[in-house]
């Protein structure tokens, strides 16, 4: 077996201050996404989760842990059902990174199905460890991002649309989107002064005045600036 990829990183060029990534078939048959880093590459699956691990014989940490709850029954899977170990923590938080990182590489590859379907993803993870999780802080740690993964999820879903010329279901993705954000916080106490501050807010309303005003126009793309700021989620 050749251990050596030099022969690959030679012929893929390594560019700093530019995301380089690309999917491939592997000698599995499956696809991959490969990132070019500066000391080499990194790879993960296209699908299933990203590392190719299944835990505990589950596609995910979300499914295993979805079959665990159905097995409770309805009465017996609510708010305490799930008393995650730090080490069981720990698992969740890396499985939320692994998809977060796959929907980016999804976004710059411009597969817009794929990027929802890692956001709502963790968007399900949230809910799990919101409804069957008792760590309030542990909770907090993943709700504070709910409305980040929400507008990516939506700004997927929107893109997606637009590339198909129906300007018309992207509007209805953001216009639900801001409505969701609205409610999580103000069912968290905001006040109409932050909800103006919403980060999120302010980016899906000036996406959907654009997409508004330019419909007869060509592609319409959220600028990078608008959306680059931390997330862990």
């Amino acid at each position: 077996m050749d251990r050596d990829i030099s022969n690959i990183l030679g012929s893929w060029e390594y560019q700093t201050d530019t995301l380089i990534i690309r999917k491939i078939v592997g000698d599995d048959g499956n696809e991959k996404i490969q990132i070019r880093i500066n000391l080499g590459i990194l790879q993960m699956e296209a699908e299933g989760r990203p590392d190719g691990r299944m835990p505990h014989n589950s596609k995910s940490l979300l499914d295993y842990y979805n079959s665990i709850i159905a097995d409770f029954g309805e009465q017996d899977s609510g708010r305490g059902s799930l008393a995650l170990t730090r080490k069981e923590m720990k698992a969740l938080d890396d499985e939320f990174m692994q998809y977060y990182q796959r929907r980016i590489c999804f976004f710059a590859l411009e597969d817009y199905v794929y990027a929802r379907r890692d956001a709502e993803h963790n968007l399900m993870l949230m809910d799990l460890i919101k409804n069957c999780c008792t760590d309030d802080d542990y909770i907090e740690s993943h709700e504070r991002f709910r409305p980040f993964v929400m507008m990516e999820r939506a700004r997927a879903a929107g893109l997606e649309s637009i590339r198909a010329g129906n300007y018309a279901d992207a509007m209805l993705h953001i216009g639900n989107a801001i409505d969701k954000i609205e409610k999580f916080h103000i069912e968290r106490g905001a006040s109409e002064e932050e909800l103006q501050k919403s980060r999120e807010l302010i980016i899906l309303n000036k996406w959907r005045s654009q997409i508004h005003q330019e419909w007869e126009g060509g592609v319409i793309e959220i600028e990078e600036d608008d959306h680059d700021f931390e997330e862990n989620a």
